[in-house]
């Protein structure tokens, strides 16, 4: 008799544990996890807002600043 092939379960994808995470984190409850990860990405956005001169976003600099260099190609 040949002996008995025991098949392993896959291991669980990197992003599925992360997503078991945050749910355990908020005890299964889907709207709070949802809610909490859409208050973390805002703030994310607002300090990268922050971060960012809007002269340099918008293509504005100051008389006296260094000139922006022209990339070759």
């Amino acid at each position: 008799m040949p002996p008995a092939v025991l098949k392993q379960a896959p291991a669980p994808k990197p992003m599925e544990q992360q997503i078991d995470s945050v749910l355990a984190e908020f005890d299964g409850d889907a709207r709070a996890a949802i809610g909490a990860l859409l208050h973390n990405r805002d703030e994310l956005l607002r300090d990268a807002d922050r971060a960012a001169s809007l002269g340099f976003l918008r293509g504005r600099f100051s008389k006296g600043a260094r000139p922006v260099r022209e990339l070759k190609a």
